[in-house]
């Protein structure tokens, strides 16, 4: 959207190097006028000294009044997606102005300056120049505020003015378009697989959850809470569409970053160098397409403070992810209960970097016992790709990757593997041909694949 500097009312005069060399040899003229007697030296350095003055009145007493207006364009792009800013002056005054010297401040992610120079503006003329912000790196930006220079004819006095408004940016991870391949319904997984209507089949069958505060009491299912040992109550009514909860892994040692500099160069693809940058792509792939087959997606992560939070819509979702920082959390254990009470309800997708002894047994133990909620972790292999460990990484901390993939899949966990070069796309194909849901599902897989 465009955004409005304040009206110039009056510029902050100063005296260029020019104005100051004038003055300080109008000042020496003066000096050796009087020393020598030369009223000839004398009156041509008060000439130099008035000079200078007269600029610096006219300049002030110009009353010069600008207007400026800006625009950033996407104001929401992908990753290596340029920005295009727009800056446009308009002079609102009956005076015509001196050139004009811009400086707009980039934002902080990048370095240099963006500066520029635009011819005088006659009266209520209005003249737009811009720049384009090279951007590689997920997150927000913001660019501005703009400084303006005017200078008067001889270049003697400098006026300048900071404008108010900035332009700010979002710029997304990559999406990628995934096949049509589906997950489970949770509608027909866990403890309400096979109740299609509730009360059809008495209160025994219907379908439950867990107990959450505010709940009524005279709900409460004994025996599905005696089975699996938390209280549990009825749906008031059946789930109309499938749930997915996605678990990002946002912590600063699982995974393999690279210089940030690398990563606003804009040389290579964030996610080739980054196991963090394709770990949140693919979530964000995964999400989008799970939301537009009409699923409810929620994501745990370090990002959401440990809670499981839902989405309006694909675009909020994926602005959520754009925006993600690493943790300097050294564990999982924060958000492992909401992903415990998410095994319970909804079919669960991880993404993991590199994975602690303790993260992983408490992992592991998340999908409970003899259920057939459906739970798939994307195990990545952050060694793999070509970056230096984080600092303060201790390597006996960290499983080895076949432990992982063993202990959750003697969990019940259904997991694939991913080393640095794989595809999104190949990787959910990989994932949902190992689970085998049907024959339907492997057609589609085997289809995908040609």
């Amino acid at each position: 959207m465009p955004a409005a500097g304040r009206r110039v009312r009056r510029f902050t005069a100063s005296f260029t190097t020019r104005g100051r060399c004038l003055i300080a040899g109008g000042v020496a003229a003066v000096l050796c006028g009087f020393g020598f007697g030369e009223v000839d030296l004398l009156r041509a350095g008060i000439f130099a000294i008035a000079i200078v003055l007269l600029a610096l009145v006219v300049v002030e007493r110009s009353q010069v009044s600008i207007e400026g207006r800006r625009t950033a364009a996407p104001t929401r792009a992908t990753v290596g997606t340029p920005v295009a800013i727009a800056l446009t002056l308009t002079n609102r005054s009956f005076l015509p102005t001196g050139a004009l010297m811009l400086e707009d401040q980039l934002p902080e992610q990048l370095t240099g300056r963006a500066r520029f120079r635009i011819s005088g503006l006659r009266p209520h003329e209005s003249r737009t120049a811009g720049y384009r912000v090279p951007v590689a790196a997920r997150g927000a930006y913001r660019a501005g505020p703009l400084r303006m220079r005017l200078t008067d004819p001889f270049g003697l006095v400098d006026a300048t003015h900071s404008f108010t408004a900035t332009s700010t940016f979002l710029v997304i991870p990559v999406v990628e378009p995934l096949a049509a391949l589906a997950l489970p319904q949770s509608l027909d997984v866990g403890e309400n697989a096979g109740s299609h209507s509730i009360g059809t089949h008495g209160a025994d069958d219907a379908s439950t959850r867990e107990y959450r505060n505010g709940d009524d009491l005279r709900k409460v299912h004994w025996r599905s809470s005696a089975r699996t040992g938390v209280l549990m109550v009825r749906h008031e009514e059946r789930p109309s569409r499938g749930h997915t909860t996605l678990l990002l892994d946002t912590r600063i040692w699982a995974h393999n970053q690279p210089d940030p500099a690398v990563l606003t160069a804009g040389q290579v693809d964030a996610r080739e160098v980054s196991s963090l940058e394709w770990a949140i792509s693919a979530t964000a792939s995964i999400g989008s397409h799970l939301m537009q087959a009409g699923r409810e997606v929620g994501l745990v992560s370090q990002t959401t403070s440990g809670q499981r939070h839902s989405f309006g819509s694909t675009a909020a979702f994926v602005d959520h992810l754009a925006q993600a920082r690493p943790s300097p959390q050294p564990a999982l254990g924060s958000i492992l209960p909401a992903v415990r009470v998410a095994a319970r309800e909804s079919t669960v997708v991880a993404v993991l970097g590199r994975v602690d002894e303790f993260s992983l047994t408490n992992l592991a133990k998340c999908r409970p016992r003899g259920s057939s909620i459906t739970t798939f972790a994307i195990v990545l292999d952050p060694q793999s790709w070509d970056a230096a460990d984080r600092p303060g990484l201790v390597p006996d901390a960290a499983a080895d990757q076949e432990k992982v993939v063993q202990t959750l899949r003697a969990a019940g966990w259904w997991v694939v593997t991913v080393p640095a070069g794989q595809s999104i796309p190949e990787v959910w194909s990989r994932l949902l041909s190992r689970r085998g849901f049907d024959s339907a599902a492997r057609a589609q897989v085997a289809r995908a694949a040609r």
